[in-house]
Order: C-alpha cells, then structure tokens, then sequence
C-alpha cells in the first residue's frame, strides 16, 4: 500500500524523498499535467497523462512510496489509477513542486 510522504519519517523520509524528487519533478513540472490540474481541475486527465507519458517516473515513485526496490515493483492493472490518483491527492507531495 502506497504511503503519504507525511507517514514516512526520520531517515527512512530522507531516503524516500532522494529516490523521489526527479521522478515527481518529471511528473509534476510537465506542462499537461500542469494544464490538466490547476487550469482544468481534472485529475482523470492528469492521471492520464502521466501513465501514458511518465511510466518509468510512475513506477519509481510508486516503488519508493511503497518501501520497494522500482526492479521489483509489480502494480496490478486495477491498481494503477488509484494509486496516481493518491499521488495526486497527497498534499505534502504537490507542495513541493
């Protein structure tokens, strides 16, 4: 199950961010995903976007999230939109970009 940044801490919060900061400023410093969020307000668009156009930053955010190593990482189909979605809701992740 994928963590919000503000439930990991300590070291642990040091190590995740590191793994996280290029993949999420891929992601979130995109002009669509951008457009899709703060100008349209549609996160199903964003999401899109960023499966479609993001997948190798997707999945080593995700696997960092989630405490596992990206070679290891293994999202189910169904799984995927809820967990971009969660990204996209987490508070403490789009504050930083």
């Amino acid at each position: 199950m994928m963590r919000k940044l503000s439930e990991i801490k300590g070291e642990e919060a040091l190590d995740v961010l590191a793994e996280i900061i290029e993949p999420a400023a891929e992601i979130f410093t995109d002009e669509n995903v951008k457009n899709a969020l703060k100008v349209e307000n549609n996160k199903a668009k964003a999401a899109k976007i960023i499966l479609k156009d993001h997948n190798k930053a997707v999945l080593t955010l995700m696997a960092a999230l989630e405490g596992v190593p990206v070679e290891e990482y293994q999202p189910t189909l169904f799984a995927l939109p809820s967990l971009i979605l969660g990204v996209l809701n987490d508070p403490e992740l789009n504050s930083l970009f």
